[in-house]
């Protein structure tokens, strides 16, 4: 769910800031087949942008900086229940969104089923290229793919009108955007905009049927008229395209409303700043060569809190307070590399190299009894042959502290070795290993 969480925010950013921009420029224009791919667009660029492997980082000469990341806490027993009660906030988050996404997924299968029972129980009745079921007087007309859903009771004199009006639909293939809407649902069900978003797509579905009927020679007060017939039937479900879906007022305006001046297309185009800023973000990264590719198994960038008090809470605030800047160790009398093709990597992953540390690492008791706190920067290279050597402090807090962590890292056991260009090489990481005592100080050496 961690590895999870800065897609879903990334997603739900990205679908915020363009649906803002349809919002308050574009809802109001007659363009509907430009509103209507602007609404998909923005939908997939939410959806699937996040998860390409896409980062830019600025082309920089300057020495590699340590950025510190997600905590490794090592406590001793009496502080695992507030460390469990902290753990279990994120737990119960975990399981809502989880909970949310099985109930959407539910209510889409059940949709989809009772779709299924529907054309069971009436039949199918093939026409002109359509396949036409006729149902009973509870259901409004709707249509689903190249299906088309008609009651028995509409009057001969109006078939041909709501038949042209579905018809629109199935040609459009507006289902398809219904079932992208309904997937996204699933995952965004927490996020309003993907509900109005929906809802503004469906409208803009009828918008097209009404405007390509009335194009067929149908007189507007017959269609309203007409329409104002048809408001008692039931909606099926959300993936259908109803030819009643509740918005009558919103489409007899829309159909004497004046039609929108040709410039006006030209607003989309406010999109492309929100769109620039949104690449930028999602794929900018404020990083240089030493963690370049730092990724879930590229673990020599976490940070390790050793705490036998209490439960550090890390703000973004100390983090950025925490960073420092890389000093060159001496390097070996090999060619040390910061950045390669193929990074080292840990056997068993990021769990077996955590894992490693919360076992090995002990807060020395003289820093203990001293309130000695602060973060102690290891670097280390991992050579050729997967072997742990040129430990050094860059930076200590001293008590015992820096010695502590030269020597966790030196029993580290053989690492896979890094590549370049397909020969092994050596490659160099630096550690921030941070020492804490009471997470209400600040993370600076006390002595």
């Amino acid at each position: 769910m961690n590895a999870f969480l800065p897609y879903l925010i990334e997603s739900t950013v990205s679908i915020s800031v363009l649906y803002a921009v349809y919002w308050f420029f574009l809802r109001r224009e007659t363009f509907f087949q430009l509103n209507r791919f602007y609404l998909l667009a923005m939908v997939l660029f939410s959806v699937l942008f996040p998860l390409l492997p896409i980062r830019w980082a600025p082309l920089d000469s300057s020495p590699s900086f340590v950025i510190l990341l997600e905590p490794v806490m090592i406590t001793p027993a009496r502080v695992e229940q507030t460390l469990q009660q902290n753990l279990q906030w994120v737990e119960a988050a975990s399981v809502a969104y989880l909970t949310g996404v099985v109930i959407f997924l539910l209510r889409f299968v059940i949709q989809l089923i009772q779709l299924h029972r529907i054309t069971r129980r009436f039949g199918v009745k093939g026409r002109e290229g359509e396949q036409i079921i006729m149902v009973d007087h509870h259901y409004s007309p709707f249509s689903f793919f190249n299906m088309i859903f008609i009651s028995e009771t509409i009057p001969p004199a109006t078939l041909p009108t709501i038949l042209a009006h579905e018809r629109i639909h199935v040609r459009q293939h507006h289902t398809v955007d219904m079932l992208l809407i309904e997937t996204a649902t699933i995952f965004q069900w927490f996020n309003p905009v993907i509900w109005l978003a929906g809802r503004e797509i469906k409208s803009i579905h009828e918008y097209l049927a009404d405007e390509g009927v009335l194009q067929n020679g149908t007189t507007r007060s017959q269609y309203q008229q007409m329409i104002l017939n048809e408001t008692m039937g039931i909606q099926v479900n959300n993936l259908t395209n109803n030819f009643n879906v509740s918005l009558l007022k919103k489409r007899i305006a829309m159909m004497t409303k004046t039609k929108s001046k040709t410039w006006a297309k030209s607003k989309v185009l406010i999109a492309l700043p929100a769109l620039l800023v949104l690449l930028f973000m999602l794929t900018a990264r404020s990083y240089s060569n030493a963690d370049v590719l730092n990724t879930p198994d590229s673990p020599a960038f976490n940070q390790i809190h050793v705490n036998p008090i209490a439960e550090p809470v890390i703000q973004e605030k100390q983090k950025k307070e925490t960073q420092i800047k890389y000093v060159a160790p001496v390097a070996p009398a090999n060619e040390v590399y910061t950045v390669v093709e193929k990074q080292p990597s840990y056997p068993g992953g990021t769990d077996g190299y955590r894992d490693f540390l919360l076992a090995n690492i002990k807060y020395p008791e003289e820093a203990v009894k001293k309130g000695v706190t602060g973060t102690v920067y290891v670097t280390f290279v991992v050579q050729k042959d997967g072997s742990i050597a040129n430990v050094k402090v860059l930076r200590g807090i001293g008590t015992g502290c820096d010695e502590e962590a030269v020597r966790v890292v030196r029993l580290m056991p053989k690492w896979n070795p890094g590549e370049q260009k397909g020969k092994p090489v050596d490659v160099q990481y630096n550690l921030p290993i941070k020492f804490i005592l009471d997470c209400n100080k600040k993370d600076e050496p006390k002595k």
